[in-house]
């Protein structure tokens, strides 16, 4: 199972969770490459660090996270339908590159063009799907990017599941109670 973070609709598309950034916003840890760009898709395994790598991202400990900014947003619950197989930018797979997290994965947003680099030479030199990291948000879960195209993952890999429980709909008082509770193991405060 995965977990992603996402906004209903983006420019008037609906996004049932599965859908791929065709290269909206900025530079991300890994995206955006390519011409045409390659869409990417960002998801967690956990609800946990799915919500601190998007809504927390930024947040420091004492900072309130305005409501306007997550009442928009909500957390999809995905199946996978096949096996999506993922470059190793962790533990064995980092070291085998001869770098340490504090090289690629643990880095600041000043580090992205360098950072892009690498998922580029991974899309251009293998066929795999993505690539999965430790989140350096909440470090103790890994995180994926996909890249979306022929052979690597598609939206049709991706099965939204909205009845779990585990997700999330940040306009309803519940789930902002939840999120408010996660934010504060941090020392954030989640305006409400």
């Amino acid at each position: 199972m995965l977990y992603r973070v996402h906004r209903t609709s983006h420019g008037g598309i609906d996004d049932p969770g599965n859908r791929f950034n065709p290269g909206i916003g900025g530079p991300t840890r890994w995206a955006f490459f390519g011409r045409p760009i390659v869409p990417v898709l960002y998801a967690a395994a956990s609800p946990e660090a799915a919500v601190f790598e998007t809504l927390l991202h930024d947040a420091v400990p004492g900072s309130v996270v305005p409501a306007a900014y997550y009442r928009s947003t909500v957390l999809t619950v995905l199946h996978t339908v096949r096996d999506l197989p993922l470059g190793q930018f962790h533990s064995a797979g980092l070291r085998k590159l001869g770098l340490h997290a504090a090289d690629l994965t643990d880095t600041a947003a000043e580090t992205y063009p360098a950072t892009i680099e690498w998922a580029q030479a991974i899309h251009t030199d293998t066929d795999l799907a993505g690539i999965e990291w430790m989140s350096r948000q909440y470090n103790s879960v890994a995180c994926l990017v996909l890249f979306e195209g022929p052979g690597r993952a598609s939206a049709r890999d991706l099965v939204p599941a909205p009845d779990d429980p585990a997700g999330r709909n940040f306009a309803l008082p519940h789930d902002q109670e939840w999120l408010a509770a996660l934010a504060a193991r941090a020392d954030i405060t989640i305006e409400v």
